[in-house]
């Protein structure tokens, strides 16, 4: 049987109305399945409690916030995160549409009226999703604390101790995230699992050989035999662009 290994989005879904939020979280839900994406989706009840969860170290790729809430509103959360350097993939929701239309002002990707509308919520989630291919950069905690990393610098990601270290064109360094919540920051055109427990960049590789490929600088890791032939593919669409 082929090893599948397939990135899952984390998805934050915020309103303080809990009808409204379970009804978002299911379309949610039933728009990823229908698309075959694999995403697990944790609701809040204020933006307090998703803000205090992001502070604590939960990873997310893709928040869809209400914009008028009680305390900590979804334009206020939005702001709090682009100022920390946190550009998480945004959807504004609301009823109040002059409100979320300010979204451009926190580099929101999309406004949706209440009551969503599914075909339109699916418009906004694959979209979100199609950006992660146009990515440049990713943000991760490490040690130090916050840091930026170039996918252009990452050469290839594998389990450890802790969570997962990271080899780069000028170094290393260490987060505390699963290698499966890194996969899923990451453009999956791009970066794919040669092993379990070890995603590479394909910019960097210089050849494939029988359980084994060769990076570009001469170092060689180690190739799933049921990775192989679907490694060699994602490869070759890749080069040729």
């Amino acid at each position: 049987m082929q090893e599948i290994l397939r990135p899952q989005l984390h998805i934050a879904v915020c309103d303080d109305e809990a009808c409204d939020r379970q009804q978002i979280a299911g379309l949610v839900n039933e728009t990823m399945l229908e698309e075959g994406l694999s995403c697990r989706i944790t609701s809040f009840e204020s933006g307090t409690g998703l803000l205090s969860a992001i502070q604590n170290g939960a990873q997310f790729q893709i928040l869809l916030l209400d914009v008028m809430m009680d305390g900590l509103d979804g334009m206020e959360l939005a702001s709090a995160l682009r100022e920390k350097g946190d550009y998480t993939a945004i959807i504004f929701i609301s009823s109040n549409r002059e409100m979320a239309m300010r979204g451009y002002e926190v580099e929101a990707l999309r406004y949706l009226a209440k009551p969503v509308d599914r075909a339109r919520l699916r418009e906004a989630l694959m979209f979100c999703c199609r950006t992660r291919l146009e990515q440049k950069e990713i943000l991760l905690p490490t040690a130090s604390g916050q840091r930026r990393i170039l996918l252009s610098d990452l050469i290839y990601a594998e389990t450890w101790e802790r969570g997962v270290r990271l080899i780069l064109k000028d170094g290393q360094t260490e987060t505390g995230m699963k290698i499966s919540e890194l996969a899923a920051m990451l453009p999956e055109r791009q970066f794919v699992f040669c092993h379990r427990t070890i995603l590479v960049n394909l910019a960097f590789i210089q050849s494939i050989r029988y359980c084994e490929l060769e990076l570009k600088s001469g170092a060689a890791l180690p190739v799933s035999k049921y990775r192989q032939s679907e490694i060699r593919k994602q490869l070759m669409r890749y080069l040729e662009g």
